[in-house]
């Protein structure tokens, strides 16, 4: 009973500011927030879209196999999140503020002049943000199902009910608002089960394990490079950088985001040892599920529920209203109309994802695939941030990091590895030049 008293509160909260805000909110609030984000809450919108139920599974398992190699493979992240949020974001922000832009492809477009750039731009991110949205739905519902909390069916209809009625009533603005309220339980959340999981003595003997496995230098390698690069790829970074309030607001934001995230590896590690020192036959996908399955207590299970949820939609929801918001066209319409067809692309998308979602069940390896989607358009989008002109080279660079992304698939498979093979074509498509 509990459990479903701790969901109910949880969903309650969220619909229920969700249709406050959406009472004194104006067309540019559902927009683009109203671009008056302070740092604070951009950093937790940051942090909150990049830590998914499939965080916890697969940092978890990356513990259980390479132990503190974990942070290792975390280099780049650290580099990509610096880099963004100290020179790219308030480049963003100052050449937005030039254009009025609401999506990703308004960027090389305006730098460019042309609007071929904003097409290809938002077609490749939305098919990227997309894949996101039906791995959210079918990961988080799947582990729900898996502990018998709901099945599998129920908790894929609640989530994009929920998620799809305080989108409706806010827009962005109750993405961003929403993504604080679950980046507060992420780590809280989380922090208590690690508590309840996890005592003094084992704390004590998980500091000094090392496990028999090493990060090998392509998986090195193509890590940094995602981690340093994929930040640069996607439609909700853009948007946060269009929501900010000002630029002072956006580097505190986004180059502070990774210290939650990292916080968040180091208490998932914890959890990825202490299942090693207790089994080292297991398959790493199913470390985090065993942990909670096996050695928590289950009185703690409501937390767990809602902790997953949190996880599910805090993914969910930015990439949903990114993907929507990509895919309406007529930037020269008012906001009235922008707003009316967004909200109708918000039903289709979630429509289309739940569809999907209910018919595809397995957990497939996607880390390395969605890694190297991520990074399909980072060259270009960093070409033109760089204030590049020339759209015969965004455009080369943006379809050369999509052949990339299959060259390597066909030779390497889901490996780390083909993060180098997405970014020597995008590099190679920067040699093309148009007049």
């Amino acid at each position: 009973m509990d459990i479903y008293i701790y969901l109910g509160s949880y969903i309650v909260l969220l619909i229920g500011i969700s249709i406050y805000i959406s009472k004194s909110s104006s067309n540019e609030d559902f927009l683009i927030g109203g671009r008056n984000r302070n740092g604070l809450g951009i950093l937790l919108s940051k942090f909150a879209g990049a830590i998914g139920v499939s965080t916890l599974i697969t940092y978890t398992g990356y513990a259980y196999k390479f132990g503190w190699g974990l942070f290792a493979m975390s280099i780049g992240s650290v580099l990509g999140y610096l880099i963004f949020g100290l020179w790219a974001a308030p480049r963003i922000k100052r050449i937005s503020l030039q254009g009025n832009f609401y999506t990703q492809g308004d960027l090389p477009a305006f730098i460019t002049g042309n609007k071929k750039t904003s097409f290809i731009t938002n077609s490749i991110t939305s098919v990227v943000q997309f894949f996101w949205i039906v791995l959210s739905l079918v990961g988080g519902a799947k582990i729900i199902a898996f502990f018998d909390l709901f099945s599998y069916e129920i908790a894929l209809l609640i989530t994009t009910v929920v998620v799809l009625t305080y989108v409706l009533f806010s827009g962005f603005k109750a993405v961003l608002i929403t993504d604080i309220i679950q980046a507060i339980i992420i780590i809280c959340f989380l922090s208590i089960l690690i508590y309840a999981l996890i005592g003094l003595e084992d704390l004590t003997s998980i500091l000094t394990t090392s496990t028999h496995e090493n990060v090998q230098i392509g998986s090195i390698i193509g890590l940094v490079l995602y981690g340093g690069l994929s930040v640069f790829g996607l439609a909700d970074r853009y948007q946060l950088c269009y929501a900010a309030k000002n630029e002072k607001s956006l580097k505190l934001g986004m180059g502070l985001a990774i210290i939650p995230v990292l916080m968040i590896a180091f208490l998932l590690l914890l959890i990825g040892v202490f299942i090693y020192n207790h089994n080292q036959s297991l398959d790493p996908d199913i470390v985090f599920i065993y942990a909670m399955q096996n050695f928590l207590n289950q009185s703690w299970l409501p937390l767990l529920l809602v902790l997953f949820f949190a996880g599910l939609m805090s993914t969910a929801d930015t990439s949903i209203f990114a993907v929507a918001s990509h895919t309406i066209s007529s930037k020269s319409a008012s906001k009235d109309k922008k707003v009316t067809s967004l909200r109708y692309a918000t039903l289709l998308t979630v429509g289309v994802a739940f569809i999907l979602a209910y018919f595809w069940r397995s957990i497939v390896d996607i880390t390395i695939i969605g890694a190297a989607l991520r990074m399909t358009l980072s060259v270009a989008m960093l070409y033109v941030i760089n204030k590049k002109r020339n759209s015969g080279r965004f455009i080369a660079s943006a379809i050369g990091g999509v052949l990339g992304l299959l060259i390597g698939l066909l030779i390497f498979g889901p490996k780390p590895t083909i993060a180098i093979t997405v970014l020597i074509a995008s590099l190679l498509g920067l040699i093309y030049k148009s007049k």
